[in-house]
């Protein structure tokens, strides 16, 4: 697909602090239907919450009960994280020609990818703190994920892209 500004779109312009997380997860769940397959299932999830003292303690707050804070990554571009995850990292393996380079299918997920770039970027400059997560877990957690923790603010927000295959 042919780069394009997103952000150049009225929606994401007029959109205000409090709607664009809205919009976020209603993409996120439009990509999470569209790469569904036969044991593949993703979970694309937007949470924040407030910072209660550390970055540790805000971050286990938005995590599920059986999970913790195991690492947290100092990242230099949030944007660059989300851009090499979404949809790369999450499509399906079949049917394959649906999903090779050029395909409408996987056209349609990369759009809808920059979409929700877009709308983020509208709620987290490029140059915000943010860290990548891993989990420590005493449950399963998520086959393969990508979790950006990003701080604005006394706000802390949890960006989790997983798999479960």
């Amino acid at each position: 697909m042919t780069a394009f500004d997103w952000t150049a779109l009225q929606a994401a312009r007029d959109a205000t602090a409090d709607e664009i997380p809205e919009m976020v997860d209603r993409a996120l769940r439009f990509l999470e239907d569209l790469l569904v397959g036969i044991n593949h299932v993703c979970t694309f999830t937007l949470t924040s919450g407030p910072l209660l003292g550390d970055l540790t303690t805000g971050v286990n707050a938005l995590l599920p009960k059986d999970c913790a804070v195991s690492r947290l990554a100092p990242v230099s571009s949030w944007p660059a994280l989300v851009d090499a995850a979404l949809p790369g990292l999450f499509l399906p393996g079949e049917p394959a020609y649906a999903w090779a380079e050029k395909m409408p299918a996987r056209q349609l997920a990369e759009a809808v990818a920059g979409w929700v770039v877009a709308l983020l970027r509208r709620l987290w400059p490029g140059s915000v703190q943010s860290w990548e997560l891993t989990v420590d877990t005493r449950q399963w957690y998520e086959g393969v994920y990508v979790d950006l923790v990003v701080r604005r603010d006394d706000r802390v927000w949890l960006l989790h892209l997983g798999l479960s295959d």
